[in-house]
């Protein structure tokens, strides 16, 4: 069984993941030109890529969403969750 402390561990290390994603998102974004642009490329909808990665936040990039941006963008698997 996790202890409290392992649990705390575990959310903040998913924190981070979330965190790399959403500024690798927004880099993406800067290079496409707008969120409409990058909807485009990525086959997503613009509110659904601002609600994940905008100014405010509200949605975390789960991993199939994450897996999905890397193929419509041809990035490895894995790209979105490292730093660059």
């Amino acid at each position: 069984m996790l202890t409290k402390r392992d649990r705390i561990a575990g959310y903040k290390a998913l924190e981070e993941v979330f965190k790399t994603r959403r500024a690798n998102i927004a880099r993406f974004k800067e290079v496409a030109g707008s969120w409409n642009d990058l909807a485009r490329l990525c086959g997503q909808s613009p509110q659904l890529l601002v609600n994940i990665a905008g100014p405010n936040p509200n949605r975390s990039i789960s991993e199939r969403l994450a897996r999905a941006l890397e193929d419509a963008l041809q990035l490895p698997a894995g790209w979105l969750d490292q730093r660059h």
